[in-house]
């Protein structure tokens, strides 16, 4: 006896290769996160990343990946999980998310985190996941009153302030990410001193981080001025409420929200230093 329907093809999980890198891009266009070659190319020249793809019958189904950072201990990163429509609801997400647990373990990751969405988070929860914090998803601030805070390009004798910033505000050491773009970078002075910087991404948006809010919400400002890519504003944890009341203000408001999850001890971290996240593309 014979039954309809297409046939059963088993996933694969691998590594991404250079000649996927099409059908990548489309599984991510099927669930609306486009424009997102560059990410791609960027995270694939990285040695503490990895990209990797689920294939059925021959098509890339999905992707996914992770990112550790160094440090005492390393912290991990799993981001761009991403399923096709028509293969949703039959555990590739789940099995492209263990195959980033997986990795990130070899690498000594004693907590790893990720930002969820609504649909996502379920599946992370059953992985053993915590929720933890809400981001919002903001288009850039481009009016209202300046506020007080000196800006200007980042320079090599900014990097070692702005690596402690950043280990104080996250507890996680991401120089090596912050290295890479620090010529995207800039930074905000108060009395001579170092107190929040910002990195442009080139597939959009990038982390900002202030010791205060006058020099994060510059900041904000200023990132909205040089965005390579204006379509992707920041994520504020909610916990921010001096960037979330001041973007209120002026008229705007979260267009989506994400999730803070984690496996293991969460670093110690500051939200309101936080004025946009590394977003990894997915935020």
């Amino acid at each position: 006896m014979t039954t309809g329907g297409p046939p059963v093809h088993p996933a694969t999980i691998r590594l991404l290769r250079a000649r996927d890198l099409d059908g990548a891009l489309a599984a991510n266009d099927a669930v609306g996160w486009r424009e997102r070659r560059i990410l791609f190319e960027f995270y694939g020249a990285r040695d503490d990343t990895t990209l990797f793809v689920a294939e059925v019958g021959g098509e890339i189904a999905g992707t996914g990946g992770a990112t550790v950072f160094g440090g005492t201990p390393a912290t991990g990163w799993v981001h761009g999980i991403v399923v096709r429509p028509e293969h949703q609801r039959t555990g590739l997400g789940v099995r492209l998310t263990e195959t980033a647990l997986e990795w990130l373990r070899a690498r000594s990751a004693a907590t790893v985190l990720l930002l969820a969405t609504d649909a996502g988070r379920p599946v992370y929860e059953r992985l053993g996941f915590t929720a933890g914090e809400r981001y919002g998803s903001f288009t850039w601030p481009t009016t209202g009153p300046a506020p007080d805070a000196t800006t200007g390009p980042m320079r090599a004798s900014h990097l070692g302030a702005v690596l402690a910033l950043d280990r104080e505000a996250t507890g996680e050491d991401r120089s090596g990410f912050i290295t890479s773009l620090a010529t995207s970078g800039w930074v905000a002075t108060r009395g001579g001193e170092i107190a929040g910087f910002h990195l442009a991404c080139p597939w959009g948006g990038g982390p900002t981080i202030a010791r205060d809010a006058a020099s994060g919400l510059a900041l904000l400002r200023l990132a909205a001025s040089v965005a390579q890519r204006p379509s992707r504003g920041p994520g504020l944890p909610e916990a921010n409420t001096a960037a979330v009341r001041y973007l209120a203000s002026l008229g705007v408001t979260p267009e989506r929200y994400v999730t803070r999850m984690w496996l293991g001890a969460p670093p110690k971290w500051r939200p309101a230093m936080i004025f946009g996240v590394f977003n990894f593309g997915v935020a």
